[in-house]
């Protein structure tokens, strides 16, 4: 999980009461080759869970409010082989998985950044889907679980047909390709599993389309920073292209760089992104809401800045107002 999860989504839950383990998780499999092999024979994809037992709240709650409920595992059992891959902290509870150097080697295949993590992939571990901890209950997750199944497959019969075909491909033919994929990244969501593949083809509009004449510089741009890929020459491009934030170029370069925060000793710089691009406006009310709590949040915990902490609390509930996903942290800096 990267910082911004940590800190802000669980770090403001600290003080919730911790949940109890959803029982053993009989109907799972512990032993990922294990789950392939009955996979296979039962002609089934798998749903690989990417757990933290006995640490993890979010984990806890996935297991206690979904994956331990009957309605659950009645409906997704007929189409998934369930496989619980444990990251325990306790001594006892690691001895009791089966393969830890495997979990670790499949959580690093699968760059697995927070806990829990569920994917959805084929037995020969082309991934699909990607999801975690979401509310509602049992049948709200399966409903959910069915929506990305249709559409990952879909998008991932669409990426294999795209990178195959563009290599080859020339003039207009190339062209038509790349539209496709830029249309396809466009419809991903964050994180999603696809969005690498068509990276080097979408990439192909920086030199393609240079001056942006034909627009595809600009989409391309926004279409990888939408889909969760962030690195210099993005950046670079974004304040080129969106130097005042008007496309929201800028905005989603800062929400970028904030999903990958990677230590505490950046904090400091992303903060301080976050408050010049808010001189300039943001556009999107979601990231200005999400961006807003993450400088009150860090400030607080972070920067010692208790009195730039209850400025930005306040910013935050004026145009949030009393959201149930801020609660806690209002609570935590404007109590």
């Amino acid at each position: 999980m990267n910082l911004l999860q940590r800190l802000v989504v669980i770090g403001v839950t600290l003080a919730a009461p911790a949940l109890a383990l959803a029982g053993d998780k009989a109907n799972w499999i512990a032993d990922y080759d294990k789950a392939v092999e009955t996979a296979k024979a039962q002609k089934k994809d798998l749903l690989v869970d990417f757990t933290g037992s006995d640490w993890c709240i979010w984990c806890k709650r996935l297991d206690a409010e979904v994956f331990s409920k009957q309605e659950f595992l009645d409906a997704i059992q007929k189409d998934y082989v369930l496989v619980s891959l444990d990251f325990p902290n306790a001594e006892e509870i690691k001895a009791k998985v089966p393969n830890a150097a495997r979990n670790d080697e499949l959580s690093k295949k699968y760059e697995i950044q927070g806990f829990p993590t569920v994917l959805l992939m084929t037995v020969d571990g082309e991934v699909f889907a990607k999801t975690g901890y979401e509310a509602g209950g049992p049948v709200k997750y399966v409903e959910n679980l069915a929506t990305l199944r249709e559409s990952g497959r879909k998008a991932m019969t669409e990426c294999k047909e795209i990178v195959a075909k563009f290599g080859a491909a020339l003039g207009e033919e190339k062209n038509i390709l790349l539209d496709r994929a830029l249309r396809t990244l466009e419809s991903l969501t964050a994180d999603s599993p696809f969005a690498s593949q068509l990276s080097p083809v979408v990439r192909t509009a920086f030199t393609s389309d240079a001056d942006n004449k034909q627009g595809r510089k600009g989409r391309a741009v926004k279409a990888l920073l939408k889909a969760g890929e962030y690195d210099a020459e993005l950046d670079k491009l974004a304040h080129e292209l969106d130097p005042k934030n008007e496309q929201g170029m800028i905005e989603q370069v800062v929400s970028a760089k904030l999903e990958k925060l990677g230590s505490e000793a950046e904090v400091k710089a992303i903060v301080a992104e976050i408050v010049e691009l808010d001189k300039l406006g943001i556009k999107d009310a979601t990231t200005k809401e999400r961006l807003y709590a993450s400088v009150a949040f860090f400030s607080f915990q972070y920067l010692d800045d208790k009195e730039a902490a209850k400025a930005w609390a306040e910013k935050l509930k004026a145009i949030a107002g009393e959201k149930e996903e801020f609660k806690q942290l209002f609570e935590m800096i404007l109590s």
